[in-house]
């Protein structure tokens, strides 16, 4: 729950996103962790990860995964954006 907080500050203060987006985007590194535990990719949260490569080789992980892709495409890029800026806070903050 830290780290969340922790990314969704960094969002505030580096992004020109509304913080309507700001809560989504919390939210889809969430959902993101679920779905990849679902599929026995992930164990634990997102959130957990501070290294930018293993968050950027989760990246290519999510969406290997073909209803993921598809997902994303309906979502208007949320999952896509939302894990870009994830590996941004953490080559930002760590």
């Amino acid at each position: 729950m830290i780290r969340k907080n922790e990314f969704v500050n960094w969002l505030e203060l580096n992004t020109s996103l509304s913080p309507n987006s700001i809560s989504k985007y919390a939210g889809a590194i969430n959902t993101i962790s679920k779905e990849l535990n679902d599929e026995g990719k992930l164990q634990g949260s997102l959130y957990s990860i501070v290294d930018s490569f293993e968050v950027e080789k989760t990246y290519r992980t999510y969406f290997a995964i073909p209803c993921f892709i598809d997902k994303n495409h309906r979502g208007n890029n949320m999952y896509s954006n939302a894990l870009k800026h994830y590996i941004a806070f953490t080559k930002d903050k760590f």
